[in-house]
């Protein structure tokens, strides 16, 4: 799918190994005690961060991540997102770096002539004054917690039985190691300024009632990692130019 032939549960180098330890840890991490408060997101919903825009009565948002340009729905908890940007003192029609809590959905576009990607928001989170996607301190590759947010393209579930999965690497040991959402999983990683790749890794191997075939999914999107990128607090997997995995920047790693 990404451009390297697999085969077997996760293919490649990626192999899975019997570790002396059991799966994931359960029971709620201290360094994601927030992501539990609040109802349930609707579906789809991520964490966006871009610059937005708005005249006319109608909202774009250009995302930081990708660079890609959404109108913003006039619904949800976009009223909060529009209060916040006129009380921010710019001009109309400058752009203002936000946070949001969104999701996507193609929409016939005004004139009826086809359709296009909106972007519903959620949950408004804050504005960032004088702050552009530029500008914002980029999170370090190494020695983060980085969540999963999407796996090719497909925003994560995670049930009440699996564990929120993440990854972590290890700068001093070149290891990297985690959770796929039922098993914790360690290998190696060789990382340049812009390349990325994973060695062979080692999993537990727990059997968990839901979630399997998205943590299979992980692996396989790590073992097709080529490069990545850092947008802000997100990092991007690439196997050559196909976004694989989406991560988000959660806690410094103990």
């Amino acid at each position: 799918m990404w451009g390297r032939r697999t085969s077997g549960l996760l293919g490649g180098s990626l192999l899975i190994a019997l570790l002396a330890a059991g799966g994931c840890k359960k029971g709620k991490d201290s360094n994601t005690a927030d992501d539990a408060k609040g109802p349930p997101p609707a579906s789809g919903t991520m964490s966006l961060q871009g610059m937005y825009s708005y005249m006319a009565d109608a909202g774009i948002f250009v995302d930081c991540a990708t660079r890609e340009r959404w109108p913003v729905a006039m619904e949800r908890d976009n009223a909060a997102l529009e209060r916040a940007y006129g009380e921010a003192a710019i001009s109309p029609g400058s752009p203002l770096l936000v946070t949001v809590e969104g999701r996507l959905e193609s929409r016939p576009k005004i004139d009826r002539r086809g359709k296009e990607t909106n972007l519903i928001v959620d949950r408004f989170v804050r504005t960032w004054p004088r702050e552009t996607c530029g500008s914002m301190t980029k999170v370090a590759l190494d020695n983060t917690r980085w969540a999963l947010l999407e796996l090719d393209g497909a925003t994560i579930t995670v049930s009440a039985n699996d564990n929120a999965p993440y990854l972590v690497l290890n700068s001093a040991k070149a290891s990297a190691y985690g959770c796929g959402g039922c098993n914790r999983f360690c290998g190696s990683y060789q990382a340049t300024e812009r390349s990325l790749s994973f060695g062979t890794m080692g999993a537990t191997r727990m059997a968990c009632p839901e979630g399997m075939k998205q943590e299979q999914e992980l692996f396989r999107a790590l073992d097709a990692t080529t490069r990545y990128e850092i947008h802000g607090s997100k990092l991007l997997l690439f196997a050559r130019d196909v976004v694989v995995a989406r991560f988000e920047a959660r806690a410094k790693p103990e």
